[in-house]
């Protein structure tokens, strides 16, 4: 699955900068002209006053942007989020899920509205050929798995914003991603307000159901193939905390798999005595060999109602969580937790 919370993805070798742009200047002059349908995704919104030139510091360098960008290319799995909240229609975006139609959840279809951006698959590494084709003026890659040498190429194309130092790949909170997104673009005043605009409503979410507050909880993904269970301590459990939910202790005490969650053995499910507990599933075959685990139908849970099982959908809207995403995440979750916890 492309997936923030997938195994570490192979790379092709990337080819030189100047063959890159030698390969885009030739499909162009060959009739296969990058300003074609991607023309239609771009445009920029009216700039805050003294925004350019802009530098925007991130982790591999600085990325100096003269003037509002018109053609960007979002590589970061909710960057395109970010980008239509502020009105920024990107040219490409990077291939989620299958069924996202346009390449995008159905959270920002209202944003995205008639723009048809290329979708580029990111399986096999960046593409950069295509990239470089689209003859793009920035290129975003915040909520990314960017490495130094992608960085590289890509920066000889467009300016190109990767995740601030002090950050790992996928690991850029969906505030501050907005917040530099919004720099980049020249557009920082709107992504204050619709930061303030998501927490806001997190707020009233929080108000709207005090049944919630203090009850514990967990998130997680059953590995059948290892025998284990995921257990996220990231983005995805940090909004869900803004509503008044705790993430119960067990995450700290599981094994350590990486900066973003732990992991607990099938041997131990009897452990998730979590008031609530929300469980994303990669298929329907996953779900139903998991829901007819005698041990798991005795959780504590499971046997209140507080368990709410996740497709891919609302697992992508909520594992990267971002300004357009987490209203409508919270509006499919909190009403059925609610309910149970009560």
């Amino acid at each position: 699955m492309n997936s923030p919370t997938s195994a570490s993805r192979s790379r092709r070798a990337l080819l030189g900068a100047c063959s890159l742009l030698l390969a885009a200047a030739t499909l162009t002059a060959c009739g296969q002209s990058a300003d074609s349908d991607a023309d239609a995704a771009g445009g920029a919104p009216k700039a805050d006053a003294g925004a350019f030139p802009a530098t925007v510091h991130t982790k591999f360098g600085d990325a100096e942007i003269p003037k509002a960008p018109r053609r960007v290319v979002a590589l970061g799995w909710s960057d395109q989020d970010a980008l239509l909240a502020l009105g920024v229609k990107p040219v490409a975006i990077v291939k989620t899920e299958e069924s996202f139609a346009h390449g995008v959840g159905p959270w920002a279809q209202k944003a995205l509205g008639s723009a048809r951006p290329q979708v580029l698959n990111t399986t096999d590494g960046y593409p950069i050929e295509k990239i470089a084709a689209l003859r793009p003026d920035l290129i975003v890659g915040v909520q990314s798995g960017l490495t130094a040498a992608d960085y590289g190429k890509l920066k000889q194309i467009a300016p190109t914003v990767a995740y601030p130092a002090g950050r790992e790949a996928y690991g850029t909170p969906w505030e501050e991603q907005t917040k530099l997104i919004g720099k980049a673009v020249g557009r920082g005043k709107e992504a204050e307000r619709a930061v303030a605009n998501v927490k806001a409503g997190l707020k009233k979410d929080a108000e709207t159901y005090p049944q919630l507050k203090g009850k514990t909880f967990l998130y997680t993904f059953p590995q059948a193939a290892n025998g284990r269970v995921v257990l996220y301590k990231d983005d995805r459990t940090k909004v869900l905390e803004q509503v008044g939910l705790t993430l119960d202790p067990l995450v700290g005490k599981a094994a350590k798999m990486n900066t973003f969650a732990n992991s607990l053995s099938m041997e131990h499910l009897d452990e998730l005595t979590s008031d609530a507990l929300i469980v994303w599933f990669n298929t329907p075959k996953d779900r139903q060999q998991l829901e007819s685990n005698a041990v798991f139908k005795k959780l504590p849970s499971v046997c209140s109602g507080a368990y709410a099982p996740v497709d891919r959908t609302l697992s992508q809207a909520s594992s990267a969580p971002s300004v357009l995403s987490i209203p409508w995440a919270m509006d499919k979750l909190l009403p059925k937790l609610a309910k149970s916890l009560g």
